[in-house]
């Protein structure tokens, strides 16, 4: 498909105003390689399109996707752009126009590339991948992909997917994909490319091609493997295909980190920088602690080194550090402090995910936050001491509340909290122990103040390669039990709890250790309309979606004979029969995660028995069978002394000098909002070091000033903007400093000083003049150049505009909106494009940022025409203030 499609697609037309945040689909990013697509596209070897399922905000906030797409950017030879799954109005959009997806910067289809890469990172997931491959013209599954040579311009791109979820149990998703990758993809991701490369240049099938990637390791070609004779497991269906394919590790980079700063919001707005991999805590529940063994400390200096450096080249004001147990990290401590020494007077907040309370202590308080305290989270998972030996969670109720007092005493009054229910070997005992634990908090924190606790009630559901893998789950005791809870919760103030959706973890389990049996259902399931999304807009539909596929495929019920059922029957089992049990196969068998199921087993007993495994990263070896040649062995590294703290300086706020820059803001950069533009300002402002004055209070901000917000879609020429420093500034100097941290289409045009406590822009703001460009919508007839012209007299004659609408309560309102209007010009029409119809025109800007609107005159336009109108092109020329010179 890649000659068909090599073309960048019509951008401009698929993405306009019209499109909800049509800055997702930009490209634009701070760190976006700049390149001739037409000269690097014919050249590269291989091209890869990282193809995350989710929508822009979140997949562009995902670490490794960003640390992958900059690692193959950095692979001679090899070309890597990115896709995200497109909102519902640009999905309708692209099958409208019969439009494939595209990939961001490069705007080629995703059908041109050679490889289409998908992170599977929950069970769910698999319906939002298969409605991007739909959008992007590829066949959803494997086998209709056909066996042309990759170069051929008809071959389908190779599909593949990583991730926790693929590399946990690939088996469900197995239809879908050309291959597997299992576990860390920063080292196998370039030695595929090379394999691929070599393949298209001599010219390889496609089903060669997966035979020579079945050979790399840590990938798992599905379509080279069958049932064996058990019907359960998979063996291979060729000589020299591994019996068994075993994920791949690799060593933590985090200088990688920093490769992307997005332009708009997105969910982890920040610098995320990585400090440990892997989790040896041997919690039996948790599933990412079984598959990222072994545990591997990044350098103390190294993580220092990519912060410091990282915010400097970002323009962030926040990071966080990254870890599955960041208090694991022995080094925390002293990085933290040396990082808050560094970067004192930067306005800057560290973030951690859930920490391990036990060990929380006051030099960890001491780190956290910055100039704004961020929150804390705890995960306890359970309610009694009894239930969390049982998971091996290795917390004692002493130390959960040291934790929270040492919270309390540093300052925080807000605490949150994880539990779950249903987890083996719970009672109604342990379950109302969740109420009891938040009770005795609150009142044993009493007199350090007022504790309040959000809570987010999970429910359990089993995990391949963990020792609960064989346990039952039962949808109407998650009900039963979550009622128990709500009731015993309701005794307690200062408590905000949320609770999971029991049919969304249903399904989560039902899909999570399926087999191949379960891809006609969540094709099924996908084309009903239950995308990922979907569970959070119509739970009652989406769920009625994936039971019908259930029912359709014949699997209601329990179809899966390896689970041993609730807890009380693993306790009546004596040790041979269990060891027999848990000895049968299992659908992800043939994929080595390195922990031995002989251990899986062996732990499941030890949690009958209630017997606590300690940490294998700062005790002894438990013998799970990961440490070796192949995966490597535990990365500790010893805690470096703590550093003597500076101590902390609010951002300087002295008010020396104010600077007027007047800007212009064109091409796709009117797609970014005005909420998008103040954050782009504020990260460029902090990249160029000027001395910006800051606000003070809980939250300060950099002192600047946009004189009024642009709308979404519209050009400008002549906008005007204030900035305050702590110290006098060559003024040109300033503005070609801040020019240089600024992307293409944001343009400093001019500036000069004005008085610091003079008037703001906005009551210095007089109006603005504005270019507006219009056509009759589709199917209705063109309007001519003298039917324009008698609409403009016929508004021009009207003593008032009448505009209805609501004010911010919802309140009907009329306002009369003519004596906003100053000249109202028709320009002559192109010759090349005669239904399109420019227009001038200036309006009063008053006191409160209220003027005429260029939807509002649109509006009027088109009752006068007797048409419905699009608006194709919006400019703002000018805005005018009541000092011409800005000064």
């Amino acid at each position: 498909m890649t000659a068909v499609f090599d073309a960048p697609v019509d951008f401009d037309a698929l993405v306009d105003r019209s499109i909800a945040k049509p800055g997702r689909y930009l490209g634009n990013e701070l760190g976006v390689q700049e390149r001739d697509w037409d000269q690097v596209w014919p050249a590269a070897a291989v091209r890869w399109a990282l193809t995350y399922p989710e929508i822009y905000e979140v997949g562009s906030s995902n670490t490794g996707h960003i640390i992958l797409y900059s690692i193959l950017n950095s692979v001679p030879g090899q070309l890597c752009d990115r896709s995200y799954l497109p909102g519902p109005d640009l999905s309708e959009r692209l099958r409208e126009r019969g439009q494939p997806l595209f990939a961001v910067e490069s705007r080629r289809p995703l059908p041109a590339f050679d490889i289409l890469g998908f992170s599977l990172s929950y069970e769910l997931g698999a319906t939002n991948i298969l409605a991007m491959l739909e959008l992007a013209h590829v066949p959803v599954r494997a086998a209709d992909r056909g066996d042309l040579p990759l170069a051929d311009p008809d071959a389908p791109p190779l599909i593949f997917a990583g991730g926790p979820t693929a590399t946990s149990n690939p088996e469900p998703f197995a239809a879908f994909f050309d291959f597997i990758v299992l576990g860390d993809g920063e080292e196998v991701l370039p030695e595929l490319g090379l394999v691929v490369a070599e393949a298209k240049a001599a010219g390889l099938s496609r089903s060669a091609l997966l035979r020579d990637l079945s050979q790399v390791p840590g990938v798992y070609v599905p379509s080279l493997y069958g049932p064996g004779s058990d019907g359960v497991s998979q063996q291979p269906l060729h000589p020299g295909v591994p019996k068994r394919v075993m994920r791949r590790t690799a060593t933590p980079m985090p200088h990688y980190a920093m490769g992307l700063v997005p332009h708009i919001e997105t969910v982890h707005d920040r610098l995320t920088v990585e400090i440990r991999r892997g989790c040896t805590r041997g919690c039996r529940f948790c599933q990412p602690g079984m598959l990222t063994r072994p545990a591997r400390d990044v350098e103390p200096q190294a993580v220092v080194e990519a912060i410091e450096t990282g915010m400097e080249r970002t323009g962030y004001s926040d990071f966080s550090l990254l870890s599955l147990s960041c208090s694991d990290y022995l080094a925390l401590p002293a990085v933290g402090v040396e990082l808050r020494n560094r970067l004192a007077d930067k306005n800057v907040t560290l973030t951690l995910p859930s920490q391990r309370v036990d060990r929380f202590d006051s030099n960890i308080a001491h780190i956290l936050g910055g100039t704004r305290r961020a929150g804390l989270t705890f995960a306890p998972e359970a309610g009694t001491q009894r239930l969390r030996d049982i998971v091996n969670k290795g917390l004692t109720d002493a130390e959960l509340l040291r934790g929270i007092r040492t919270a309390m005493e540093s300052g925080y009054r807000k605490v949150k909290l994880y539990f779950m229910i249903g987890l083996p070997g719970e009672t109604d005992a342990d379950v109302l122990g969740i109420a009891e634990t938040c009770r005795s908090l609150q009142q044993q924190c009493r007199d350090l103040g007022r504790l309040e606790l959000n809570l987010t009630i999970s429910n359990f559901t089993p995990k391949p390669h963990t020792p609960f893998q064989w346990h039952s789950v039962s949808t109407a005791e998650f009900v039963r039990r979550q009622q128990l809870l709500r009731q015993a919760l309701r005794q307690l103030r200062g408590l905000k709890t949320n609770f999971t959706d029991v049919r969304l973890s249903a399904m989560e389990d039902f899909v999570g250790r399926g087999d191949r049996r379960l891809a006609p259902v969540i094709e099924a399931a996908w084309r009903a309309g239950a995308g990922l999304d979907a569970w959070f807009e119509a739970a009652d539909r989406t769920y009625q979606a994936w039971t019908d596929a259930i029912e359709a495929a014949d699997l209601g019920g329990r179809y899966r004979e390896h689970e041993m059922g609730e807890w009380s029957s693993a306790e009546g089992m004596d040790p041979g029969d269990l060891a027999a049990f848990c000895a049968q196969p299992l659908p992800w068998d043939h994929i080595d995660s390195g922990v031995e199921k002989s251990w899986l087993a062996e732990d499941l007993r030890n949690a009958l028995a209630a017997a606590v495994v300690p940490d294998c990263s700062f005790d002894g070896c438990s013998s799970c069978g990961v440490c070796g040649p192949d995966l490597g062995h535990n990365v500790v590294v010893a805690p470096p002394e703590i550093p003597e703290p500076s101590p902390q300086r609010p951002p300087a706020s002295e008010r020396v000098q104010r600077l007027r820059f007047r800007f212009a803001k064109t091409g796709s950069l009117a797609l970014l909002s005005h909420l998008d533009l103040v954050r782009l300002m504020e990260r460029a402002l902090r990249r160029s070091a000027l001395p910006v004055s800051f606000t003070g209070g809980f939250h300060p901000l950099p002192r600047v000033q946009f004189a009024l917000a642009l709308p979404l879609g519209a050009e400008a020429d002549g906008e005007w903007m204030d900035v305050e420093f702590t110290v006098p500034l060559e003024p040109e100097s300033a503005r070609q400093q801040l020019q240089r941290q600024l992307p293409p289409g944001f343009a400093l045009l001019e500036v000069k000083p004005v008085e610091v406590f003079g008037s703001s822009l906005s009551q210095e703001l007089s109006g603005a003049t504005w270019a507006v460009e219009m056509r009759v919508e589709q199917g209705h007839a063109i309007a001519s150049l003298e039917a324009w012209q008698e609409a403009v007299s016929e508004l021009l004659a009207e003593e008032s505009w009448i505009w209805e609408d609501t004010d911010k309560k919802g309140r009907p309102r009329q306002r009369d909106l003519r004596p906003y209007l100053g000249e109202l010009e028709l320009l002559p029409r192109s010759a090349d494009d005669p239904d399109r119809q420019v227009l001038h025109y200036s309006a009063v800007v008053d006191p409160a940022g209220r003027s005429l609107k260029p939807e509002q005159l649109q509006h009027w336009f088109s009752r006068s025409l007797g048409r419905p109108l699009a608006m194709v092109g919006l400019r703002r020329r000018s805005l005018l203030l009541q000092t011409p010179s800005g000064c």
